[in-house]
This record gives structure tokens, sequence and C-alpha cells, in this order.
């Protein structure tokens, strides 16, 4: 059987990829069950409906991971996570595995400079993607 990653690489080789954004596992198994191929755990999602706390990087990676990983392991369908901004910059990209134990079979990392602030709202500024890059090809 192949793993949750290996089916989101072949999904994302064949093009653009529907996936619903879910804040909780419930709802994880109501985009499976309606056929979606993959789910996205919304960072939005778990910090607001979850936790209860604005979407601004209040949630740390340990959280995200806990969280996210029930959505995972709730359905079979490949889930990815929205990681924030990697949790401390490009230096906490090896702790970021912990996404990988959880069950997710992907992550996005937004480029943006500490604090962050929900994608959503004004006055995001974009720090330097190319760093993440070249330390994540050291990995």
């Amino acid at each position: 059987m192949k793993s949750k990653a290996a089916r989101l690489r072949e999904l994302i080789a064949k093009g653009a990829i529907a996936m619903p954004g879910v804040p909780n596992a419930a709802m994880a198994r109501q985009v499976e069950q309606v056929g979606f191929d993959a789910v996205y755990v919304s960072g939005a999602g778990m910090a607001n409906a979850t936790a209860g706390v604005p979407d601004i990087g209040l949630l740390t990676s340990t959280e995200v991971a806990q969280l996210a990983g029930y959505v995972a392991n709730a359905v079979t369908i490949p889930a990815i996570v929205d990681a924030d901004t990697g949790f401390g910059g490009a230096e906490m990209l090896p702790h970021d595995r912990q996404l990988e134990q959880a069950g997710l079979a992907g992550c996005h990392i937004e480029d943006q400079e500490f604090p962050k602030r929900c994608g959503h709202l004004a006055g995001k500024r974009s720090s330097m993607w190319m760093k993440w890059w070249e330390k994540s090809k050291r990995r």
C-alpha cells in the first residue's frame, strides 16, 4: 500500500487538486465521504475553531502536529497542513519532521516575516524564502 505522501505526489503530478480546508477530523471525514482526493488542514481553522485563538502564530509546532495529526489519522486520503512560517525560521526545519510523524502527507510554509499574520489580513511582509530553500536542501 502506498503512503499518503506518495499518493499526494501522484495527485500533484496529474495537476491541480481540489482539497477543501477543514479545522478538524470530523469535517475531514465529510470531505473524504463526498469523494475528494485530499484534504487541507487550515491553520486559521485550527487556531480559531479548535484552540479559540486568532491565526497570528500562537499555536506551537507541537500543537499543530497534534491537531493536524488527528485529521490525518481520521481519513485515508492525504492531508496537508498549514505550517505557518515554519515555527521559528529555517533553523527549525528539522523539527518539522513531527508533521510527517503525525501522519501528514505534506505541509506548506508561508514566507512571512515574524510575527506572522493570517493570510486573510492586511499588513503581511514577505521574508527571504531563498534562505528557507537553502537550509531545506541541507537537511
